[in-house]
């Protein structure tokens, strides 16, 4: 019985984290009342920078879009996309719109190493281009812009780094697709807002973000030693000072994705990853807390305890088996089973509260239960891929021959 004790306290320091994590949120986002008037402007000079790996024609219509926004606005934009691999198709639309394609051999590892290539060939060819730009701005090739995009474009007064919503361009199809838009659109357009409103660390995610020349060179222009580069940037760059803005607009659009498949590898990716960022992004965590503890603590749930509803059922599910194993032990292990629940229901809480502040509309429909049925499947495979299939822990898809 007391040989137990120690072990229960050790349990329950550990599942109150993510029940502290979900009570905060939700005290967080009782208390937002939106975001403070700002001094804002357009920017003078944007470097795009879009990476692609075997997009095939998909990429052209992001350059088609590229196309439209600059002639429509006063706004100065380069733009490279990196064809992470040799990719003719994709070449050829990206020159046909006007702009530069530039070719890395061999391709991979990741995302972060094709946009530390493009910062070093522009660096040792016109490292004014980079110079120049108010911003880099970094999309996916994949991702859509709405008409008007580059004319809402404003931007705080003093900001180095922010943040843009994405939205699913169609409504997404039933299952984890549907509950994986609810998870982004909160993310982005809910949690996101009430962080940035109380200056707390606000996460980059992969696609739709700025940066500064200055805050491009302390960040992304360095590489990734893992391959969740957007969170090992956030780290970074938030264990230097800079702080991540999270802007209401204008949301740039992804197709949705569809099948238990696709949805499992990019996870199975992000959950390794970010057992591999727990390590060699430790000392950038303990930088970023010592300027702000309060703010590093909800950083560090964001990135290491998702899928949250999953850990929270996991540490419920431990710690009644623990109850029910250690005899005598009901009481002490009663603590982190009741831990775990309050974090299940301020979870739940918290969704129905963002759920009302973002409203109904066709892009982040109704979730069922069925629904999360799926999603907690997928999760359990990209789990189980992670684990069992590091070597596949890549971003490489088969050849895209169609738009």
């Amino acid at each position: 019985m007391n040989a137990t004790v120690p072990l229960t306290g050790l349990w329950s320091a550990f599942c109150s984290l993510p029940a502290l994590d979900a009570v905060g949120r939700l005290v967080r986002l009782r208390a937002y009342r939106g975001r403070p008037a700002e001094e804002s402007a357009a920017p003078r000079a944007l470097l795009v920078l879009v990476p692609s790996r075997a997009e095939g024609l998909r990429v052209g219509g992001l350059v088609e879009d590229l196309a439209r926004e600059r002639r429509e606005s006063d706004t100065r934009m380069d733009v490279v996309v990196i064809l992470d691999g040799e990719d003719a198709e994709a070449a050829r639309r990206v020159r046909d719109a006007g702009f530069e394609a530039l070719v890395k051999t061999p391709a991979g590892p990741s995302k972060g190493a094709a946009l530390a290539f493009a910062t070093a060939y522009l660096a040792g060819t016109a490292p004014e281009r980079l110079d120049a730009a108010d911003f880099v701005v970094v999309l996916d090739a994949d991702t859509r812009l709405p008409e008007g995009w580059l004319r809402g474009l404003s931007i705080p007064v003093g900001t180095d780094v922010f943040q843009l919503p994405v939205l699913p361009v169609r409504t997404p199809e039933a299952g984890a697709a549907r509950v994986e838009a609810l998870s982004l659109a909160i993310a982005t357009r809910v949690e996101d807002a009430a962080r940035d409103a109380r200056a707390r660390p606000v996460r980059l995610r992969g696609k739709a973000m700025g940066f500064s020349p200055r805050a491009w060179r302390a960040g992304p222009a360095r590489g990734a030693r893992t391959l969740v580069e957007d969170s090992e940037t956030t780290l970074a760059l938030l264990a230097k000072g800079f702080r991540i803005r999270a802007l209401p607009g204008p949301a740039a659009l992804e197709e949705p994705p569809t099948g238990s498949a696709e949805m499992s590898r990019p996870r199975a990716r992000w959950f390794a990853g970010h057992l591999h960022l727990l390590v060699v992004g430790f000392a950038d965590l303990v930088s970023a807390a010592r300027r702000s503890p309060l703010g590093a603590l909800a950083l560090a749930a964001d990135l290491f305890l998702r899928p949250r509803a999953l850990v929270l059922a996991f540490l419920a599910a431990t710690a009644a088996s623990a109850a029910a194993l250690v005899a005598g032990g009901f009481l002490p292990a009663l603590v982190p089973l009741a831990l775990a629940f309050l974090g299940l229901l301020a979870e739940a809480l918290y969704v129905r509260a963002a759920r009302r502040l973002l409203g109904s509309s066709p892009d982040v429909p109704a979730v069922r239960a069925a629904d999360l049925g799926t999603a907690l499947l997928v999760w359990l495979r990209a789990i189980g891929l992670a684990i069992l299939s590091p070597k596949r822990w890549h971003r490489a898809r088969p050849e895209v021959v169609g738009g």
